[in-house]
Formats: structure tokens, sequence, C-alpha cells
């Protein structure tokens, strides 16, 4: 199966472009940090909609934790 590749257009901010630095800083592309971000903030979602942490179609609220090393 051939895969399609199509392109996303988005108008940039500064707080977007500062965004997409630091996680660049990660060694990612721009495209590579983008999809990232996206797929990430996606994942997001669909936990807390499917674990009911929030209703179909709500942003939740969000806390992050990090294990010590």
């Amino acid at each position: 199966m051939k895969r399609i590749v199509k392109n996303l257009s988005v108008m940039r901010t500064d707080g977007s472009d500062e965004a997409l630095e630091l996680i660049r800083e990660t060694g990612m592309t721009q495209s590579e940090a983008t999809r990232w971000a996206l797929s990430l903030a996606a994942n997001i979602l669909q936990h807390a909609w499917v674990y009911g942490y929030e209703e179909h179609g709500k942003v939740p609220e969000i806390q992050v934790q990090f294990k010590v090393k």
C-alpha cells in the first residue's frame, strides 16, 4: 500500500515557536517534533476520555510527575 504524504499548515506564534524549539533540543527535526507533540497530545486526550478522567470532547486538567533518577 502506497503511503500518501500530506502537509499540515498552521499559523505559528511566538509561543508555538518556543515550544517547538524546546522539543527540538532532543535532536528532533521540526517535522518530527511537531508529529511527536501532536501524537502526545492525542494520546493524553484519548486516555483521559477512555478511562473516564474527563468527558469526551473536553480537555482534562493535567498533572505531570517524574521519577527520581
